[in-house]
């Protein structure tokens, strides 16, 4: 029974230690009003009360106030508390530059904590199958041990009890007890990674393994205890070996606690994190050297000692998340349009990505490896035999979580290239601001 089984996952990561108060992250959709549902069933089992609340994002227009809506007299039936908060998330994504999904979360999550109080505890409606989605998600996009460990069942005042339960769990519970639901019209779509997983990928990985969500729930328990083991080492070494801007004697650690140790020093001294910058610093840890992870900022290690040296710069160094549509690195300058098709001037393997895309402004030290090369190539020596001086404090650079892969007016990286195998397209164009206005 659906209902044994949460308590059991419940009871497995000590879920409600300290809690007196549960509030439920309420959709409208199945797995949500399933949470509500078996959570109203089992609070007095534990001496707990419950409330619920919903987020309407704006984002569907009637549909969305349709699923508000539809929240409100379903607690109202059951007679739970209800509270809908309404905020503007495309605003938000636009103001911030982030996408529509990013944004949605960043606010749900930013909404649950200012509602929630000490000894309470926020439940959301993820399972299994979401956490198969997630982990293929960042399989695919290219991740370390942490994207495999997938969604975790406890973090902070967060639990997820449907966790151990597939999607498939909560619409037979949902039947069995006549209760409705609605369903996103956004969740039907191939637009989204995610969708594309769910539909497309997930059911032919059932007709090779009938057991596959509790295999990757395993599996993900498995890597997420290695992982959590790597970061207490890293956490230690990095306490040892850390002094103010210096990392001293990392050397005699081995090379997975060192990239983790780099990798957090890094992200401590606000230095974008890439695999190329991570391999590249662990290599002057062990054989000395010199590295510039931008126009004013080097690391440089002697003598087991890796540190930061900062000189003035001449550029600001500008950043955005790259975003289909427009984007604006430089005001009333130029425009960078992105597009998920052909119809840009320049053309990439969009599944050859690796992770998120930064579309940023020149950065000293920038190297890549052109199309067609099987070298890296210095950005500054190819800007300078390449590009007027008048133009280059205005070009337009993309990096992903491996490196650069693309420099305007110098080409792309090789392995982003189009090829006869490739099977989905990105594209931009990039336009003069002012010469269009016009």
């Amino acid at each position: 029974m659906l209902t044994d089984r949460i308590i059991r996952t419940i009871n497995t990561y000590s879920m409600l230690k300290g809690c007196s108060h549960i509030t439920a992250a309420l959709s409208g959709g199945a797995d949500s009003v399933c949470l509500l549902r078996i959570l109203n069933e089992i609070c007095p089992l534990f001496h707990i009360s419950l409330d619920a609340i919903h987020v309407n994002h704006c984002i569907r227009g009637e549909e969305s106030d349709r699923d508000e809506e539809f929240c409100r007299n379903l607690c109202k039936k059951i007679d739970i508390p209800f509270k809908a908060v309404k905020y503007n998330v495309p605003e938000y994504a636009k103001t911030n530059k982030i996408s529509i999904e990013e944004a949605a979360r960043n606010v749900r999550y930013r909404i649950f904590s200012e509602h929630s109080q000490s000894g309470w505890k926020i439940a959301t409606a993820h399972t299994s199958s979401d956490n198969a989605e997630t982990i293929l998600i960042n399989l695919v996009r290219g991740t370390g041990l942490k994207g495999l460990s997938g969604i975790p069942p406890v973090r902070d005042n967060f639990i997820r009890p449907l966790i151990e339960s597939t999607r498939s769990d909560v619409e037979d519970y949902l039947l069995s007890i006549n209760q409705d639901f609605i369903t996103d019209s956004t969740n039907l779509t191939l637009d989204y990674t995610r969708n594309k997983i769910r539909h497309m990928v997930i059911p032919e990985l059932l007709k090779i393994n009938r057991g596959f969500f509790s295999t990757i729930t395993n599996e993900s328990k498995i890597i997420s205890e290695e992982n959590e083991y790597l970061e207490n080492k890293t956490a230690e070494a990095f306490q040892n070996c850390c002094q103010e801007d210096k990392l001293i004697g990392l050397s005699k650690y081995d090379s997975v606690i060192v990239k983790r140790c780099i990798m957090k020093f890094l992200k401590r001294e606000n230095i974008s994190v890439n695999s190329q910058r991570i391999n590249a610093i662990e290599n002057i840890i062990y054989n000395e050297g010199k590295i510039n992870v931008s126009a004013k900022t080097f690391l440089i290690c002697k003598k087991d000692v890796l540190f930061i040296s900062r000189s003035e710069n001449k550029y600001e160094e500008l950043s955005v998340p790259l975003k289909m549509g427009v984007n604006i690195l430089f005001p009333e300058k130029k425009k960078f349009i992105v597009y998920k098709n052909d119809s840009g001037n320049v053309l990439l393997d969009f599944d050859k990505i690796k992770g998120k895309m930064i579309l940023r402004n020149r950065r000293f030290g920038d190297k890549i490896m052109l199309a067609g090369r099987s070298f890296n190539s210095s950005v500054k020596k190819l800007i300078n035999e390449k590009i007027p001086a008048y133009e280059r404090p205005y070009l337009h650079f993309i990096e992903d979580e491996e490196g650069l892969i693309f420099a305007e007016g110098i080409g792309i990286s090789d392995r982003v290239k189009v090829t006869d195998k490739t099977k989905m397209i990105l594209s931009f164009s990039i336009e003069d601001i002012k010469q269009k206005e016009k």
